[in-house]
């Protein structure tokens, strides 16, 4: 059996897991703490250690400072170039010289210058002309021996009363030596470093005037200057090892002395520490688990026995009227009584449960039995209603089809009322153009009047006319001719006049037949619109009682397809149905068979309630 599938290993691994997180976290607090403390310590070192040294070049410094301003006492003499080999000698300068304002120097040895030689034009003598007090110039290599050098320049007199400037050179070997000999641990080493960034002494003399950059691409004088003002230690890498910087300023330069601390080898006791911790607390953990497994095998041995009771139980026939015993007062005595009193419970349910199956059988039977009925009387209303349906919709088509023909007859009805309409106001026309024809021939016929009073006129005045031409005799002759084709002329006219009148009596006569039947005809005509319009409402209200036929008969169909529609999930609700009935009756037989396989107490079943509520009922 795994481990953690017992009590007992999952007390011992919970346990085991708090005492591993206890030690570590009183491990790590502990470790940080100490390395905390640790690095201050380092920082104080590092602190302490460069600040000797770095008092050391200070003194250094000083003193050659010193001796270069103790210098001007000779500076006016006639011959000073004794004097000045004399304070070199004193001074272990390389050289010693004086530059005057008037460009004439003096050395304290020979040397061999050119002749336009300007002492004034030389950064020493402008460093301590603009500053107006000791200098030290930044260090260089010697160009005749290529060993580091320093200059120490002291000025004479300050503005326009400055008369010149005392130097001298001084090899940097003792200060070298100084910063090579800072080794607090075998891997950490020092270096001095210049205010531009320049290394001025290392170990290392390849390194001698390069940037710091070279030593290590992190490396930066901002971070330096920051670490020399809090006096705290900077981290950085160098030459692949983690290292911690302690920084202090050289006072009287431009200097600083950094001492690289090797972080692994500084960090070795804690580190050591660290490891005699978690030995230590390895061992309390074991020590720990082995006592706290055997205090739980002895007090958990009457569990395993309450256990091994309730799996001979569990993996026999079901007998739920066997107790365990649950004599004494200890908590494994109540968890005996509170399982005999939960078998004893359970004995009643399962008795209950054995009788309510019975019932819900005998139920499922009644209830599958009705929805067979069910189902069948529901496809029988399901085919009706589909048959309806169809009937249905065969009788839209139906009403569809005779609203298109009535709207179709109510259009072409329409079409007739506008040509009778068109047609009587023709025919209006007509009646009114035969009304102006025979007024017309009325005014001919007057006027064929009046020309035959005309002629019978002219016939009795060319009577007139012969009678006096008869007269007259044989001068009236001419006369009489032209009276007498006069009144031949009138004779005609008269007769064509009464012919005319004749026939233009004939056309009025005429004209007034054909004006009363075209007032028939036009009465007639109104009569045809008249009746084309009541056939047009008529057919107008046909068309209508049709749409609305059409529409109701639509929605009719309708709501007999929705009936359709939901007899048709009736019927298959009543089938889901039949099958959940059907699969009840399966349910409560197998649960019959299942409470079966128990052997019951019948004194326990009978003190159960014969009815189960639900919880909170």
């Amino acid at each position: 059996m795994s481990l953690l599938k017992t009590l007992k290993g999952q007390i011992l691994v919970v346990s085991a897991a708090c005492m591993v997180a206890a030690l570590l976290v009183l491990t790590l607090v502990n470790y940080f703490s100490a390395r905390a403390q640790a690095r201050v310590a380092l920082a104080e070192e590092g602190q302490a250690t460069a600040k000797s040294h770095a008092e050391a070049i200070e003194e250094w410094t000083r003193a050659k400072a010193g001796i270069i301003a103790a210098s001007i006492a000779a500076f006016e003499e006639p011959e000073p170039a004794k004097s000045l080999a004399m304070l070199r000698d004193a001074g272990k300068f390389s050289t010693a010289y004086f530059g005057y304002a008037d460009k004439k120097y003096v050395f304290s040895e020979a040397r061999n210058l050119p002749a336009d030689y300007d002492p004034t034009a030389r950064p020493w003598y402008k460093q301590a002309a603009q500053a107006g007090a000791s200098v030290v110039t930044p260090p260089y290599i010697s160009a005749s021996d290529q060993k580091l050098v320093v200059t120490f320049a002291t000025p004479v007199g300050a503005g326009s009363a400055l008369k010149g400037v005392a130097a001298g050179d001084v090899y940097m070997e003792s200060v070298v030596a100084n910063v090579a000999s800072i080794q607090p641990t075998p891997q950490s080493f020092a270096f001095l470093v210049s205010a531009d960034g320049k290394i001025i002494a290392h170990k290392d003399q390849g390194l001698t005037l390069k940037p710091i950059t070279e030593l290590s691409k992190d490396l930066a004088i901002e971070p330096l200057l920051a670490a020399a003002k809090n006096k705290g230690l900077l981290p950085t890498d160098i030459a692949g090892r983690s290292r911690l910087l302690s920084v202090v300023p050289i006072a009287g330069t431009s200097w600083m002395l950094v001492v690289a601390l090797d972080e692994s080898e500084a960090m070795a006791p804690i580190r050591a520490m660290l490891a005699t911790s978690l030995i230590s607390s390895v061992l309390v953990l074991v020590v720990a688990v082995a006592l706290l497994g055997v205090v739980l095998t002895r007090r958990l041995r009457q569990l395993t026995l309450v256990r091994d009771a309730m799996h001979e139980i569990g993996a026999g026939d079901g007998d739920l009227s066997r107790r365990i015993d649950a004599h004494g007062e200890d908590e494994l005595a109540q968890i005996a009584g509170s399982f005999n009193s939960f078998a004893g419970k359970l004995s009643g349910v399962l008795a209950q449960i054995r009788d309510a199956s019975s019932s819900v059988r005998v139920a499922a039977e009644e209830i599958a039995t009705g929805n067979h009925d069910l189902s069948g009387r529901t496809e029988l209303t399901a085919s009706s209603l589909q048959q309806t349906s169809a009937s249905m919709q065969q009788l839209t088509e139906t009403v569809r089809h005779n609203a298109d023909s009535a709207r179709q007859a109510n259009q072409l009805v329409a079409q007739a009322s506008s040509v009778a309409q068109h047609g009587g106001q023709v025919v209006g026309n007509v009646v009114t153009t035969m009304d102006q024809i025979n007024a017309a021939s009325r005014k001919i016929n007057d006027i064929i009047g009046v020309i035959d009073g005309i002629a019978f006129q002219t016939n009795i005045l060319a009577l007139n006319a012969a009678v006096e031409a008869a007269r007259a005799g044989e001068q009236g002759r001419g006369f009489a001719v032209v009276a007498g084709e006069v009144r031949s002329l009138a004779q005609r006219s008269a007769e064509a006049a009464r012919e005319i009148k004749t026939l233009i009596n004939t056309s009025v006569e005429q004209v007034e037949n054909g004006s009363r039947l075209v007032h028939d005809a036009g009465t007639t005509m109104t009569d045809i619109v008249t009746s084309v319009q009541r056939v047009t409402d008529i057919m107008a209200e046909i068309t209508a009682s049709t749409n609305e036929q059409s529409t109701s008969i639509n929605e009719v169909g309708q709501a007999v397809a929705q009936l359709d529609q939901m007899t048709q999930q009736n019927a298959a609700l009543v089938e889901e149905s039949a099958a959940a009935a059907q699969s009840l009756k399966d349910q409560s037989v197998r649960l019959s068979e299942v409470v079966a396989t128990f052997r019951l107490s019948t004194t326990d079943s009978a003190h159960v309630a014969p009815r189960l509520s639900p919880p909170g009922g």
